[in-house]
Parts: C-alpha cells; sequence; structure tokens
C-alpha cells in the first residue's frame, strides 16, 4: 500500500485527489447545513399541501343549462341525419331535442345540424348554440366569422320554459357588448304560443346603440328565443334566432318569421 502511495505522489496524483476528497466533503457538510438551517430564500413557502390547495380554482356553482335530464329521459348525444335539400329548397334541419327548424338550402343560407357558435367576454362564456344554420356568412370581411343571421338550439334542465326563455333573452346585453360598453337592449315578452300543440313560450330583445368595431358591424339587432318541453336531451329545447336589421341584404321580418313559425317536432 505505501508503495501505491509513494508512485502516486511521484506521477502527481496524489494531490489532485486530496483536493477532490475535501471538495466532496465540503459539498456534503454545506448541503446538510442547508438542510438543518433551511433556505433563506424560502421563507413563507407553503408547504405541498397548503400550496396545492391556495392554487385550486374557486369552485364554480354549475349552471342549470348543464344539469343532468331526469332519470329515463331519453337523450340523443348526435342529432339525426340531415338529408340534404335541393338548391333554393325549404331544408329542414332536425336537432337532437326531437325538434326541428327549417331554412332555405341557399340564397345565402348555410344549413346545418352539427355546426356550433357561441359568445364569450372577459367575464366568460356567454352562450353556446349547436345545430347552427347562419345566413349571410362573411358578408363583413374585417369580422371573422361574421354572419348577418343565425339560427340555433340549446336546451335546459331543471327549469320551466318561460325561465328559460327569460334567462337566455337577457344574454343579448352581454352578447352585443364591447369591451363594458354596452348597448340599448328592449325585451318584450313573453309571448305565449305553441309548437306542434305543446305550449312554448317566445321573448324578443330588440338591440340598438350597438357599439361597433368596424364599418360593416351592425348598429341595430334582433335577439329571439323561443322555448318549449324538449323531446329528448334536454327537458326545454329553445329555439333562438339572432339577426342584425340594419344592413344590406339583413332579413326582413317575414323571412326571421318563417323560420320560427317552422319550429317544429322532428318528423
Amino acid at each position: 500500500m505505501k508503495q501505491i502511495l509513494t508512485r502516486l505522489r511521484r506521477a502527481g496524483i496524489l494531490a489532485p485527489l486530496g483536493k477532490i476528497t475535501l471538495s466532496i466533503g465540503g459539498l456534503v457538510v454545506f448541503l446538510y447545513a442547508v438542510a438543518w438551517v433551511g433556505n433563506p430564500f424560502a421563507t413563507d413557502v407553503p408547504d405541498a399541501k397548503s400550496a396545492a390547495s391556495a392554487w385550486l380554482p374557486t369552485p364554480v356553482a354549475p349552471l342549470s343549462a348543464a344539469a343532468e335530464p331526469p332519470p329515463g329521459f331519453p337523450v340523443m348525444h348526435f342529432p339525426p341525419t340531415m338529408a340534404s335539400a335541393p338548391p333554393g329548397q325549404p331544408q329542414s334541419v332536425p336537432t337532437k331535442f326531437g325538434l326541428s327548424y327549417t331554412v332555405p338550402n341557399g340564397n345565402g343560407w348555410r344549413p346545418s345540424n352539427t355546426m356550433i357558435s357561441g359568445w364569450s367576454d372577459a367575464e366568460g362564456r356567454i352562450a353556446t348554440y349547436g345545430a347552427v344554420s347562419d345566413y349571410g356568412y362573411g358578408y363583413c370581411p374585417d369580422a371573422e366569422g361574421s354572419a348577418l343571421a343565425q339560427v340555433g338550439m340549446t336546451g335546459r334542465n331543471g327549469v320551466d320554459p318561460e325561465t328559460a326563455a327569460r334567462e337566455e333573452v337577457r344574454k343579448a346585453e352581454r352578447i352585443f357588448a364591447d369591451s363594458g360598453s354596452p348597448p340599448r337592449v328592449t325585451i318584450a315578452g313573453p309571448v305565449t304560443t305553441a309548437v306542434d300543440g305543446r305550449p312554448a313560450v317566445r321573448y324578443t330583445a330588440t338591440i340598438t346603440d350597438i357599439p361597433r368595431k368596424h364599418s360593416c358591424d351592425p348598429g341595430r339587432a334582433e335577439f329571439d328565443v323561443v322555448a318549449t318541453p324538449g323531446y329528448a336531451t334536454a327537458e326545454v329545447a329553445l329555439l333562438v334566432v339572432e339577426h342584425h336589421t340594419d344592413l344590406p341584404h339583413s332579413l326582413t321580418k317575414d323571412r326571421v318569421e318563417q323560420v320560427i313559425s317552422s319550429f317544429r317536432k322532428t318528423e
């Protein structure tokens, strides 16, 4: 062993090995001290359990719109297949609520029972509709996704049709607001009506003084909501028609009424 140490000393290797040994020993002592004293830069840092609970988002109460239908209520996860009508002819749009509506196939319309549309703002989601057909899509080149009119469906559980329609039509103010600048909204209703012999309720919001970002944005619009008992997926089915009223090629009132009056049980 002594001969080995002598050879290492002559080769100049033993001294660096000693330095390495001292360095490793010093590092161990330093890490032990940190573990004993604590990290001076980590004061007031919560432990894993308290930190995790602090980072969790505040629970949000579920909306009645997301409530489940009652046990045994029929549910369709997808709408029935939409048979295409000839160009220019009325197109029936079946939905997963067991109800249908009709719009023209062409003439500026894009019928669909799979398209989804919605709005959101700084506060979060405002509304989302399915089985959306739109009219005059892309009329405003400065506004992505612009349309002169949209027809769509949504559903509610745990509320009556009147409550569902009233709460839905009130969303018009947020939909047409811009960066906190609200439009002027006048709501008419409830109007009692019927859909295929079943009771229905209608509300209409007239929106004026809409804040504009682009010259082709609307200054006036209407937001119609018709609620009736659903046949599937949701206890209450709502037909929503949103349309601009003061722009070239806007739908006439008669055209809008034709769409609303077509709301019926799917055959």
